[in-house]
């Protein structure tokens, strides 16, 4: 029976571990086969294994790398036990060795800044509209940001990390640029609330009418809670509102293992996944009296005749 190690494990298929896993691509196109990602919970794939680097990308996180890399964060495991996993699988288990791994490497990400600016492109301004969101609350802490993938540009959203990268959201991506890191605003409070993302924290001032009397952490990822820790050891008080789902959860965890006191506040959005999604419950329901309102008045005028 063969033995795995650091080098041959590196060789062997991640197309083929995630099949034995269960986990099937969204899309194929080329060598890029596009997953929805087995680290966080998404509604679009944004998870990308290229078969002739046998390399992954998780657009969503910025992170990416081989098959060690991704199964020590599948498993939240050590590389040591990721590879007694490898050596003790079910008998069945078996991997295809990729035939065209002396290709080039893949960088560690292809989101290239070109250029940030002042939040004002009208496409980026009806997007934050879908979302419930005043585009002068986003000018405050968002910019508008270029950038480019494969040498195609785009241009996006933009919240900044304190090191530098950039959370990207458009309608129709969600990525980031390196370095991905958490995002801390404020700094003069006693209290700290904890966020996964930036549209979360813009939600909850649009909900607060942009009146705070805490600082913010905004974890850009429930996967970065543990880079918080440092931080949050320094409020006498933390409030988490972080997702409603296994990512927020398993953030909240770990928190509370790296010694951290916190209260949930996440009740006040009970039965919606994330703020956001609360904000745009409750936009809704303020519309639908307006439109009842509306209806009447529009008949007596002979509109929808």
């Amino acid at each position: 029976m063969t033995r795995y190690n650091c080098k041959t494990a590196k060789e062997l298929s991640i197309i083929s571990y995630l099949e034995q896993c269960g986990i099937q691509p969204q899309r194929i196109k080329g060598h890029n086969y596009w997953y929805l990602s087995p680290l966080r919970e998404e509604k679009t794939a944004s998870f990308k294994v290229n078969t002739k680097l046998n390399a992954w990308m998780d657009f969503g996180e910025g992170t990416g790398g081989n098959l060690i890399d991704l199964g020590i964060r599948m498993h939240h495991c050590s590389v040591e036990e990721f590879l007694e996993r490898l050596n003790n699988g079910n008998p069945g288990f078996s991997f295809h060795q990729q035939t065209s791994r002396k290709a080039e490497p893949q960088p560690d990400n292809p989101v290239i800044i070109t250029g940030v600016k002042a939040l004002e492109h009208p496409a980026l301004i009806a997007y934050l509209k879908t979302r419930g969101i005043d585009p002068a609350i986003a000018a405050t802490y968002c910019k508008e940001v270029d950038f480019t993938i494969s040498g195609k540009s785009y241009f996006a959203i933009g919240f900044a990390n304190r090191s530098g990268g950039y959370e990207l959201r458009n309608n129709w991506f969600k990525g980031a640029s390196s370095p991905k890191d958490i995002t801390i605003i404020g700094g003069s409070h006693k209290a700290a609330i904890v966020l996964e993302g930036f549209t979360d924290f813009l939600s909850l001032l649009q909900l607060k009418c942009g009146q705070s009397q805490s600082d913010f952490i905004i974890l850009n990822s429930a996967a970065l809670a543990e880079r918080a820790v440092p931080v949050l050891k320094k409020y006498p008080e933390v409030f988490l509102m972080l997702n409603h789902d296994k990512a927020g959860i398993a953030a909240a965890e770990k928190l509370q293992a790296a010694g951290i006191s916190f209260t949930d506040a996440s009740g006040f959005y009970k039965g919606f996944n994330d703020i956001n999604e609360y904000l745009a419950a409750q936009r809704q329901a303020s519309l639908k009296p307006q439109i009842r309102r509306r209806a009447p008045e529009e008949r007596s005028r002979g509109i929808g005749r």
